[in-house]
């Protein structure tokens, strides 16, 4: 009989162990968790944030979720590229990644809603991501793909971040487009009109340059004409000056001369023919007062020493 209480109470004890050890649970720091009680089939509404080993209670587990950003993607590799249509009707394959963040306050409402299977929820993030990526790609044209993919890619991540919080409780962080594929005459001549843009900018720039050297052309022959004009206001002011100069010396020179011949006359007491004569025989004589210049004669043309020589 006390061989049977003993073995009773030893298997009581290691059932009591075993709960005991079964009601403790781990989260990493990197995860949440909410406890699942297998035998009642409820789920406790309180979130388990914590890191670390705790008790969650007998017959418990713990469902845990992520608390780091993750990603899905659409590409090549797993055959699920996005097919739809630009505004312009022109088909469009695309390739696209997105990082979301659950949120913890609403893991519970995501448990709730969409976890018929531990982590169903990553499947209905991808099928909506698909309805609202494949649905927006229609509001730009294939011309918008091809140049703004950075600002198509920002706005699909705003309209998807403002849908998931209100409705798939996580927030998207980022959105890339990793791959467009247009139809190959499109993207031809996109690239041929990019080219011939390129080309225009090029001439624009090179006739730019050339205004530009010309208007400095303009600027130095409009300098080298200022230049010019002053020299030659220069030459004309000292043929003005010298011209005044020799005026001044002939007027000296005559009123020399007059007021010579006056005093000779009043001294010798000269009058017409006489005083004529005297003024010729002294001109021929060169006995004038001043001789002005080398060229300079008393009649235009004619040389005194030529009256002299001839007689």
């Amino acid at each position: 009989m006390a061989g049977e209480v003993a073995g009773i109470m030893t298997m009581f004890i290691a059932l009591l162990a075993l709960i005991i050890i079964t009601g403790f649970g781990s989260v990493d720091p990197t995860q949440m968790a909410l406890t699942y009680n297998w035998f009642f089939k409820t789920v406790n509404p309180v979130v388990i944030v914590e890191p670390g080993l705790q008790w969650v209670g007998p017959w418990t587990s713990l469902l845990k979720y992520p608390k780091t950003i993750q990603t899905i993607s659409y590409d090549n590799s797993q055959r699920d590229l996005l097919d739809g249509r630009t505004k312009d009707g022109l088909p469009l394959v695309l390739g696209l990644s997105f990082q979301y963040q659950l949120m913890p306050d609403e893991l519970y409402k995501l448990y709730m809603e969409y976890e018929r299977d531990f982590e169903d929820y990553i499947e209905m993030y991808k099928l909506m991501g698909i309805h609202i990526l494949t649905e927006m790609a229609t509001n730009y044209t294939a011309y918008q793909f091809f140049n703004d993919k950075q600002k198509i890619a920002l706005e699909m991540m705003f309209h998807m971040d403002k849908y998931f919080r209100q409705n798939l409780h996580c927030t998207v962080e980022s959105l890339q487009i990793n791959e467009d594929d247009l139809p190959g005459p499109f993207t031809d001549m996109i690239l041929m009109a990019a080219t011939m843009k390129q080309n225009i900018s090029k001439t624009q720039k090179t006739l730019g340059a050339k205004v530009v050297m010309m208007e400095t052309s303009v600027k130095i022959a409009l300098a080298q004409a200022n230049v010019t004009i002053q020299k030659a206001l220069g030459q004309s002011s000292a043929l003005e000056q010298n011209g005044a100069a020799d005026a001044a010396v002939i007027t000296l020179y005559v009123q020399s001369e007059i007021e010579s011949y006056k005093r000779i006359k009043d001294a010798l007491g000269l009058h017409g023919d006489d005083l004529l004569k005297y003024i010729w025989y002294d001109a021929v004589g060169g006995g004038s007062v001043v001789q002005p210049g080398q060229d300079f004669t008393v009649f235009s043309g004619v040389q005194p020493g030529a009256y002299m020589t001839e007689k």
